[in-house]
């Protein structure tokens, strides 16, 4: 850390250097290196390194590689510098916390079931017993109102059983939410 601080300085005078020559990788400031103004101040507008384009089209100009391969020694010495234990206990941080959230995660969890966690659903028993009990007056509610709209039309029952049945599971399924949805307010 302390060489990433002091690369902002510069060695000869210990000055800070520009954002000019601290992005060339320079380690000396201009009045060290015997050119530039003296008297600029170190805080001066310097358009930043732009985006170098792919060095495939023409006019384009790669990097130099004697600049690359100072970035590759200096990221190599950071890289040495780090010590051998704490990369270890680093990796081995890792490969813990892998295992750990693999063998939490059920092998074939199915996206309702994603859902469903993420609700709530059946985390006590009253809730699942509040929506069986909605379903069940749904259902019930269900079943007396198709029952009243047989004797009211005097159509045979035979006319009412899939609307009966495919009506009783929608205000179930309704009510049994409403339920649940009751039970999770009284416990909060």
């Amino acid at each position: 850390m302390e060489d990433t601080m002091a690369r902002t300085r510069c060695a000869g005078c210990g000055g800070g250097l520009a954002f000019e020559e601290w992005s060339r990788g320079m380690a000396s400031c201009g009045r060290c290196r015997g050119g530039g103004d003296a008297g600029t101040p170190a805080a001066v507008f310097v358009r930043g390194p732009g985006v170098l384009p792919p060095p495939s089209r023409p006019g384009v100009q790669a990097r130099p590689p004697v600049q690359r391969r100072a970035a590759a020694a200096q990221h190599q010495r950071l890289l040495d510098e780090v010590p051998d234990q704490l990369i270890d206990e680093i990796v081995a941080a890792l490969e813990g916390e892998a295992q750990r959230m693999e063998a939490e995660r059920p092998a074939a969890v199915s996206p309702v079931r994603e859902v469903l966690d993420e609700i709530g659903i059946g985390r006590s028993p009253f809730e699942l017993q509040a929506a069986a009990w909605g379903f069940a007056l749904g259902f019930a509610a269900n079943v007396a109102l198709a029952k009243y709209a047989q004797m009211q039309t005097g159509a045979p029952m035979s006319q009412f059983v899939a609307p009966l049945l495919i009506g009783g599971m929608v205000a179930g399924a309704a009510c049994a939410a409403i339920g649940w949805g009751l039970a999770k307010l009284r416990e909060r």
